[in-house]
């Protein structure tokens, strides 16, 4: 017999507990009286019941726990002769791989701390998805963990079901053709109790993408969070994969984590559909969905692939090809009630109007269907051919080139032979201009323009691109005028293409293209240009895929002028995280650089840092470049290394060094005429007012600061000033000018494209509501900005400008109402409400 599962003392919403047990009896205390006086359960190891090992419950109970709270003080905790470190460490890092929201505080009092506690609390401080705070006695320590659950609940925890809107699948405009008995099999064992992962298995082109799309449109209303759609199709490295899931999902990460861990945190209470579509090209990365159901258990996966992922839970359903006529189906009527012929007639319809199945052609038909088993995709291709040949022709044609392939790849599935097969067929009919161009074409990730098309293929490239569509060797989509490749399709091209002798110039082209793109882009990007915002975020998979070509082949000056070519990029669509790992890895390989370049990996890498809350990391970076850069003369570099600097000092309030170092940067920048850094100068000269109390003196440096960025058409400086106006104006009590600064701030923010920022504007505009009684209103802003925040992760802006000065409480139970209708606003939806009057 089973035991049963060990249950924490309470099953109301929990709060496990974490400090060594006698040293901090005080502070324990006062932790349970604040989690009571919130009308939660607090959870402490010692509750535990004695019939089980220690281990084993406090794993438990934190399994069922919401919230983590850390307490250190001197002692690192007893380690156990069977183990390698203490409980007090092993309940935060099992807290962690839950996902769960970890507070710690640590006594600042304590002055003899063990080594090792020591060493867990720098690597704790260092973590940005931590909230780490220090106290001095209990009484404070109290304060601080009832006000920090409370915002917690209020911002992060509210039960609105309103998640970021991220991708839809893919809709269909033809119907699904001969799947009703496998999409009543699937709907059934989706609806399952028990099952968290289905996995759809197939050779390529056998229809799992089109089978998934279908189901979850048709599934969607039964899963109360809806569905999401995540294509892999673009990633070719398992370590891209969480960046790739969180920006599918419309998430922006917070750089100083794994992304995986942003996805687990967003899935976790949710109850939806999650397709994850062609996942057999990172096979190895299937820990990572194992991970994610696990935080998430009523999430439930469905994946396409062409091998099982072979994690726990997972039901594998292999996608059959389409049934197709016997020899002895003769005529139209009987080769018709089959799904392959069926197919071959609607897509011979949709190239040739006129297209019948009859008595002369049917035979035809049918040996064309068995020969391609029944694999949709092949069938399409060859059914493309109808506008230029009879069906009996197009069999001539594949048998002949079908018994010139037999000789392929015998470590691959027979289906997959064949399909490989069909698509030799189809590329061998192709003229030698639309061979190379096809090939060529096979660079690009994520899709192409014209233009793009045209960099690969030169000047000529319309007419064989054409041809390609034509043939639907090529995709192409009206409504964005992009060109694009099944998956499939593209891996033959590649594999032709890096057999042929101007692979690596195909390459070099690419990359080459995409260089010059965000070179282009850059001196843009710090105006007000939406445009090339969205160029670039089109283009995400080709600019990583360049970059990555470059280190590939060594270049890593060109991937460090595209990188930071459009910085700007990367902090108002991000994923920061993902251009943080593109300058650690340029760091890393500085040795590769010239001399002056290598200090501008240096400062890339120690920015990014600092913008992520690696502050000690940043912080050595930048001062060990500034030097070098001064050296060179380098005065771009030089500007772009203080400001940091000097924020630095302002918020260690050593204004005399920040001083010093603002008018060195002054003096360049007014050399460079760069504008938008003169305004950040005034800015950052008005944080130093603003430190020493002097706000006319604040107010007036900001108000320059905002002139000159409005001047230079910089709106990243402009949105800067305004949200430092708005926290000057707060602590002057002028809250009627706070919110105006805050709506224009806002304003400029969604006018620049910037996804980032706005989530802090709208989170400071609730609290001017609350300070001005329209707590209804503030309590519908701030589950907007959570609910925005949740999708954008950490605002750039945090790092530019003073924090805000304190939230006004609101009761958000008496708003309820309030709170679920801004969690569902999106970012218009939001500003709408904050416009009102």
């Amino acid at each position: 017999m089973t035991e049963p599962p060990i249950g924490t003392p309470d099953q109301r919403v929990r709060v496990f507990v974490s400090s060594t047990l006698h040293e901090l009896a005080a502070e324990r205390w006062a932790v349970r009286e604040a989690v009571t006086r919130l009308r939660l359960t607090p959870v402490f190891f010692e509750q535990s019941a004695q019939a089980h090992p220690p281990r084993e419950v406090y794993r438990a109970y934190l399994a069922q726990s919401h919230l983590f709270v850390g307490v250190y003080g001197e002692s690192y905790g007893w380690v156990a002769p069977d183990t390698t470190m203490s409980g007090l460490e092993d309940e935060y890092l099992l807290a962690r791989e839950l996902s769960l929201p970890r507070l710690i505080y640590v006594k600042r009092s304590a002055t003899t701390r063990e080594p090792r506690l020591a060493a867990m609390i720098d690597g704790i401080r260092s973590s940005a998805d931590v909230s780490y705070r220090e106290f001095t006695d209990p009484a404070q320590l109290r304060d601080q963990v009832e006000q920090d659950i409370a915002v917690l609940l209020t911002e992060r925890f509210h039960q609105s079901g309103r998640t970021p809107q991220g991708e839809a699948p893919p809709s269909a405009r033809t119907p699904l053709i001969g799947r009703e008995t496998e999409v009543a099999a699937l709907t059934g064992l989706l609806a399952e109790e028990g099952v968290p992962l289905v996995t759809l298995t197939g050779p390529g082109g056998v229809g799992k993408t089109r089978l998934a799309t279908d189901l979850a449109v048709r599934l969607a209303d039964r899963f109360p969070d809806g569905v999401r759609y995540i294509d892999l199709s673009a990633v070719s490295r398992t370590d891209l994969v969480g960046e790739a899931m969180a920006r599918s999902l419309g998430l922006r990460t917070s750089g100083a984590g794994e992304a995986v861990e942003d996805v687990a945190a967003f899935l976790r209470s949710k109850r939806l559909l999650l397709v994850v579509d062609n996942f057999e090209q990172v096979a190895e990365a299937a820990p990572v969905v194992a991970r994610l159901l696990r935080a998430a258990p009523r999430v439930t996966a469905l994946v396409t692939s062409r091998a099982p992922l072979r994690i726990d839970g997972e039901r594998v359903y292999a996608v059959a090809p389409l049934s197709s006529p016997s020899t002895s189906d003769t005529d139209p009527a009987a080769a018709a009630a089959h799904a392959s012929v069926q197919l071959f007639v609607e897509r011979s319809r949709a190239a040739e109007p006129g297209f019948a199945l009859t008595e002369d052609n049917v035979d035809a038909v049918a040996e064309i269907c068995r020969r391609l088993d029944g694999l949709p995709l092949a069938i399409e291709l060859a059914a493309a051919r109808v506008r230029l040949m009879r069906p009996a022709g197009i069999l001539d044609l594949l048998d002949s080139r079908l018994s010139l392939l037999t000789s392929g790849a015998r470590d691959l599935p027979a289906r997959q032979r064949t399909l490989r097969d069909t698509i030799a067929w189809s590329y061998n009919l192709l003229g030698p201009e639309e061979k190379s161009l096809f090939t060529r074409l096979s660079v690009f990730t994520g899709g192409f323009d014209l233009p793009a098309a045209r960099a690969i293929g030169g000047p000529g490239a319309l007419d064989a691109l054409d041809h390609l569509v034509e043939n639907s060797l090529v995709d192409y989509a009206p409504d964005t005028s992009r060109f694009g490749m099944l998956q499939s399709i593209r891996e033959y091209g590649m594999d032709r293409l890096d057999s042929e002798a101007d692979g690596t110039a195909a390459h070099r082209a690419h990359a080459d293209y995409f260089h010059d793109v965000a070179l282009e882009a850059g001196p843009e990007l710090n105006r007000r240009a939406t445009r090339w915002l969205r160029r670039l975020a089109i283009d995400h998979d080709n600019v990583v895929t360049a970059t990555y070509w470059y280190f590939d082949n060594g270049e890593y000056d060109s991937a460090l002028a595209m990188n930071e070519a459009i910085w700007v990029y990367w902090l108002l669509h991000g994923p920061i995280e993902e251009a943080g790992r593109i300058s650690a890895r340029i760091h890393a390989h500085g040795d590769r650089l010239p001399d002056p370049r290598r200090s501008r990996a240096l400062l890339a890498d120690g920015v990014v840092a600092l913008i992520t809350g690696d502050y000690r990391r940043g912080r050595s970076q930048v001062e060990e470049a500034l030097p070098l850069l001064r050296a060179a003369s380098d005065d771009e570099g030089v500007v772009r290394a203080i400001g940091p600097l000097a924020m630095l000092a302002i918020r260690e309030r050593d204004y005399a060094r920040a001083r010093g170092l603002l008018e060195e940067g002054r003096q360049v920048s007014e050399r460079l005429d760069e504008r938008w850094q003169i305004s950040l100068y005034h800015s950052r000269l008005g944080l130093i007012a603003l430190g020493e109390g002097d706000h006319d003196r604040a107010a007036g440096l900001l108000v320059t600061a905002l002139d000159v960025a409005g001047a230079a058409d910089a709106p990243l400086a402009s949105i800067v000033a305004l949200y430092s106006l708005a926290v000057n104006a707060v602590l002057r009590e002028d809250v009627d000018a706070a919110r105006n600064y805050l709506l224009d701030g806002l304003v400029i923010a969604r006018d620049s494209n910037d996804l980032n920022s706005p989530s802090l504007f709208i989170a400071a505009i609730a609290d001017a509501s609350a300070r001005r009684g329209d707590h209804e209103r503030a309590t519908r802003l701030a589950a907007a900005a959570t609910s925005l925040r949740q999708a954008s992760g950490t605002p750039w802006l945090a790092w530019y400008v003073p924090p805000w000065p304190g939230y006004q409480p609101v009761d958000a139970a008496a708003y309820a109402q309030a709170r679920t209708e801004g969690a569902t606003l999106d970012l218009d939806g939001a500003m709408s409400e904050a416009l009102r009057d």
